[in-house]
């Protein structure tokens, strides 16, 4: 197994052990995850964001609840317009490109607030990592 998958599995059993008594992770929610999961660790590693074991962490909870939303065909509703200023545009381009790639097989386009969730994910773990570095 190469590193991204084998570190996509490991965050899925942390996932999995963590939310067991809230909202256990099914056979069918882990399938989906088992493709998400490495899609995002790609995706950091194309924009050169490193994510600790916390941010991955909050990463794969919010992929959990977003799987469970494609695969229901719900939506979140839009966010405060003011919330868009916080992430540079080639961050949610990035980020749209990143959910489309996971969507995109399922016949499902997301709405732009769930990208921005997506990009304010990898901003702040940017932004963590710049402060530490």
């Amino acid at each position: 197994m190469t590193p991204a998958p084998r570190r996509a599995a490991e965050v899925l059993e942390r996932l999995a052990a963590n939310v067991a008594d809230t909202t256990p992770v099914g056979a069918e929610d882990r399938a989906e995850l088992g493709e998400l999961l490495p899609l995002i660790l790609l995706h950091a590693r194309e924009e050169h964001v490193r994510l600790d074991d916390e941010r991955l962490l909050a990463l794969a909870v919010h992929a959990l609840a977003f799987v469970r939303r494609v695969r229901d065909r719900e939506s979140l509703p839009e966010l405060d317009g003011l919330l868009y200023d916080e992430v540079p545009a080639t961050r949610l381009a990035a980020a749209r490109r990143l959910v489309d790639a996971y969507c995109g097989p399922r016949s499902f386009t997301p709405p732009d607030s769930e990208v921005l969730l997506f990009a304010l994910h990898f901003e702040v773990a940017h932004a963590s990592a710049s402060e530490t570095h």
